[in-house]
């Protein structure tokens, strides 16, 4: 009796997998590999569907690329990458400079990508699986490709997620997370405009949000409410691009629409563009909308009025991430016990409450 193996037992099992094999199993050519294996399937019109299977066939088969092979076998790259959705906000470069000065006192090299859509993503993971760098270090990202990650981890690739990389508990279980405590800052927030009188309390997200499992913002800000027993009011939470331009606009869709005396925003940054909304349409911040950002960042001490905002240790976490891929890469172990970063409420003139600071 015969028996006919399945693809990719056909190869010999001692034998590391080559992009032959990866070709076979997935049904392409193995210039189709290489190019999806290099993050340039899409841009030689490769289709998400044939993309999929190969990347799928190579994970089943453990296929690391020749190229990779011998860079392991040489050395490590003595790399760390950054992978984030917003280079432009003074908030990731605050948490990126920390990194880079802890993992340069160590000997390593930090670069960081940006990702702005799911094939940007994509495309950086599949080169990091080729072997250009140690470690991935996901920020603000990874909205489409958390499966991707677990698979460079399962493939043998330090990774560590940031707060925002909308991981959820079996990732977390998985790769290591440093986390700041953003439903706390959330009902902090909206918990002091709420003590300040205002009833009518409106929430502006980051719009990528709604693609995320959790809003740990979110969550915080209805609980505030449900604390105060006022009910939640889905008129009440506009969102918008994560830009000074997309709080503008956010803003005065708010006010056409909901006419809100208070707003928790979703950070400095979208809470700035709601300050110019707010000047443009000749309303007064405190005394006709009190605002309320949230990350702490310098931006927010020099807008006028000054920004009341949550406050937390951004250096900090950027430390703690690179502290957690140098634990990894050093052969510690996987990090444990990584804090739960606190926040904090920092009172300026933007609320209408009496300073802090």
């Amino acid at each position: 009796m015969s028996v006919s193996a399945s693809p990719e037992k056909t190869r010999d099992d001692q034998r590391a997998a080559t992009g032959r094999d990866v070709a076979r199993l997935a049904g392409v050519s193995q210039a189709a590999v290489s190019l999806v294996l290099n993050g340039a399937g899409a841009y030689h019109g490769l289709s998400e569907a044939t993309q999929r299977r190969v990347r799928s066939a190579a994970d089943k088969l453990s296929y690391v690329p020749n190229h990779a092979a011998r860079s392991l076998r040489r050395k490590r790259t003595n790399t760390i990458t950054f992978m984030t959705a917003d280079l432009g906000n003074r908030y990731f470069a605050e948490v990126v400079t920390a990194a880079e000065a802890l993992a340069r006192a160590r000997g390593y090299v930090v670069n960081v990508v940006a990702a702005h859509t799911e094939a940007d993503e994509i495309a950086t993971i599949e080169r990091l699986s080729n072997g250009v760098s140690d470690g991935l270090v996901v920020h603000g990202g990874a909205r489409w490709t958390s499966d991707e990650i677990l698979r460079l981890r399962r493939r043998g690739l330090a990774c560590v997620l940031l707060q925002d990389s909308g991981a959820g508990e079996n990732d977390a279980a998985t790769i290591p997370c440093v986390r700041v405590d953003i439903e706390l800052g959330g009902f902090l927030a909206t918990r002091h405009l709420l003590e300040l009188g205002h009833r009518r309390v409106a929430h502006i997200t980051d719009e990528r949000m709604a693609e995320q499992p959790i809003n740990d913002r979110l969550a915080g800000y209805r609980r505030a409410l449900s604390e105060a027993d006022i009910e939640f009011d889905p008129a009440l939470v506009m969102s918008g691009v994560n830009s000074f331009a997309g709080g503008d606009a956010a803003m005065r869709s708010l006010m056409a629409d909901a006419r809100p005396t208070a707003v928790f925003v979703f950070n400095d940054q979208m809470a700035i563009g709601c300050l110019h909304a707010l000047s443009a349409l000749g309303m007064r911040v405190p005394q006709d909308v009190a605002i309320v950002g949230f990350d702490g960042t310098e931006l927010g001490a020099f807008s006028i009025p000054e920004l009341t905002t949550i406050d937390h240790p951004r250096r900090e976490l950027g430390r703690l991430a690179a502290q957690a891929m140098l634990d990894l890469l050093e052969g510690r172990g996987d990090p444990t016990g990584i804090p739960t970063l606190p926040v904090r409420l920092v009172v300026r003139r933007s609320c209408g409450g009496q300073p802090t600071i």
